[in-house]
């Protein structure tokens, strides 16, 4: 008999932890009137940033793999004018730093960047944006314009950058633009480009003496053939008349008369 109601006693407990557990739902931070922690951790660091404003970045906006090129960075970009040139060298009058610093590289606001054989592609007076590294060869600014041109096949070729991990294709940042921010044309007419009327003179002045030049081989030739048929008219006359051997009478002496 005891059993029996001990019995009941533990069910009859069960049955009530199982209806309180059932009508009390769990906290929920976005209900009203349930306290939610808003303290942040103590390793932490209040933000600052004015409205509007974003904060600095923490670390690179792409990440790459370890296994992956990353382009070096520029030591600095600039906007600036061509002033002028040379066969490598190109001088840029600076309007405006956009990141890095020109110390230690302009003079009286002026800076020389090596392209090589590119400097051909940019005009005098020409507005554009740099973004330079520092040459290891000379220690200078050093700037490219054709953007590098990947291998033939590329990593189809056996031993070339053989990797199977995908990388985000990076562009170089040392590369110099246009002022609106387009490459610069790397054609091969781009040299030529606003030397319509040289061009015009450097084919048309050759043109012009070479035709000179025949025409006065021409009046030439036909001068020389005037003068040898002249000469050859002359050797080829009438010959001259003969010589009468006759007695010429004198004025004071008679004429005899036949009749």
């Amino acid at each position: 008999m005891r059993a029996r109601w001990v019995f009941v006693g533990v069910l009859a407990g069960l049955m009530w932890a199982g209806s309180a557990a059932a009508t009390v739902p769990p906290a929920d931070p976005g209900e009203v009137g349930v306290p939610i922690d808003t303290v942040p951790p103590a390793n932490s660091t209040p933000d600052t940033t004015p409205s509007g404003v974003l904060p600095p970045a923490a670390g690179p906006l792409v990440v790459l793999p370890a296994e992956c090129v990353v382009p070096a960075l520029p030591v600095v970009v600039f906007e600036g004018t061509i002033t002028d040139a040379v066969a490598t060298t190109a001088r840029f009058s600076v309007s405006r730093v956009l990141a890095g610093s020109i110390s230690g590289f302009a003079v009286n606001g002026q800076v020389d960047v090596f392209y090589g054989d590119e400097t051909r592609f940019l005009a005098i007076g020409g507005q554009y944006i740099v973004g330079a590294g520092q040459s290891a060869i000379s220690g200078g600014l050093a700037s490219a314009v054709r953007e590098p041109a990947p291998l033939f096949g590329g990593d189809a070729v056996v031993g070339a950058n053989d990797s199977d991990v995908d990388c985000v294709r990076v562009e170089d940042p040392v590369r110099t633009l246009l002022a609106n921010g387009e490459p610069v044309d790397t054609g091969v007419l781009a040299p030529l480009r606003g030397s319509g009327r040289s061009v015009l003179s450097a084919v048309l002045r050759p043109l012009a003496v070479a035709f000179g030049v025949l025409v006065a081989l021409v009046l030439v030739k036909h001068l020389l053939f005037a003068v040898g048929r002249a000469l050859r008219e002359m050797g080829d006359g009438p010959p001259p008349a003969p010589r009468r051997r006759g007695h010429v009478p004198a004025p004071s002496e008679p004429v005899e008369s036949s009749f």
